[in-house]
């Protein structure tokens, strides 16, 4: 079994033991640092914890095989804000590691160029919510996958922002490139964007099941390479308008649902 360690940035000490919550790291890199890898080690992260990324490689969780938990309900749920720098980005390079119950704040500054850069295999995010634009500010890319990001996972999350503002325009929430065997199930994403998640190589296997999407600008919500060949289920999509909300030449499709305005009535809506 693993060990158990706590960050908690109100009560915590930087370079603390981390082994209790009365020993607790002021920050969760920290807390990585009293880890052991690939050991199943649980870190819980204290209701109110705040932690700002401010540049390049602001956080890198660089450790294989840790738990991250949050602790904590609605907005009091560990929360990591993005700001100063567009540049402004945490890096997930240990492979085999969960995020659960934690809200990222991609709006501190307009156009962050990709908040979340992931190269590490078997990253999970569960329960988390991910803010990528508000009135003023929009981030660029929310989440970016490398080709060594295999087997993804984001499941039970939110994606949210508005529906105007007088920032940037996010060009994906979720954009997944090469690794396989990926899982993006029951998730929600709202916002001004072009398209909620964006593949751009080709890439084989992977699932996008059961989301919701509510898309504010734009015509489409999942946009594949000609060459992937995703499964992509039982999804319900808003869009402003047009016809064609999935873009996925080679994808196998079935159980989706959209509707092309607001408020529309019974019988408007089509299934592919």
């Amino acid at each position: 079994m693993g060990n158990v360690l706590y960050a908690d940035s109100v009560n915590g000490t930087s370079g603390a033991a981390a082994f209790s919550p009365e020993t607790a790291s002021s920050t969760m890199i920290g807390a990585m640092g009293k880890a052991t890898a690939s050991n199943d080690d649980y870190v819980y992260v204290a209701p109110g914890h705040a932690e700002t990324v401010t540049g390049a490689a602001g956080m890198t969780f660089s450790k294989a095989g840790i738990r991250w938990m949050g602790r904590g309900v609605g907005r009091n749920r560990p929360t990591i804000t993005f700001s100063t720098s567009t540049a402004a980005q945490i890096i997930i390079s240990g492979a085999n590691q969960t995020f659960n119950n934690f809200v990222f704040d991609f709006t501190g500054i307009d156009a962050i160029v990709a908040a979340i850069s992931i190269t590490a295999a078997d990253v999970a995010f569960e329960d988390c919510e991910f803010i990528t634009n508000n009135a003023t500010a929009g981030c660029v890319l929310g989440i970016l996958t490398a080709a060594t990001a295999a087997r993804l996972r984001i499941e039970n999350c939110r994606f949210l922002g508005v529906a105007t503002n007088s920032g940037t325009t996010t060009t994906a929430q979720i954009q997944h490139e090469v690794g396989v065997d990926y899982l993006i199930r029951n998730c929600y994403f709202t916002g001004k964007m072009t398209q909620a998640i964006l593949n751009a190589t080709t890439i084989l296997r992977g699932m996008i099941d059961s989301n919701r999407f509510v898309i504010s600008t734009g015509t489409v919500a999942i946009t594949m390479a000609a060459g992937s060949t995703p499964f992509i289920t039982n999804n319900r999509i808003n869009v402003p308008s047009g016809t064609a909300p999935i873009v996925a030449a080679a994808g196998f499709m079935a159980g989706n649902v959209y509707s092309a305005a607001a408020g529309v009535t019974a019988g408007t809506a089509s299934t592919f």
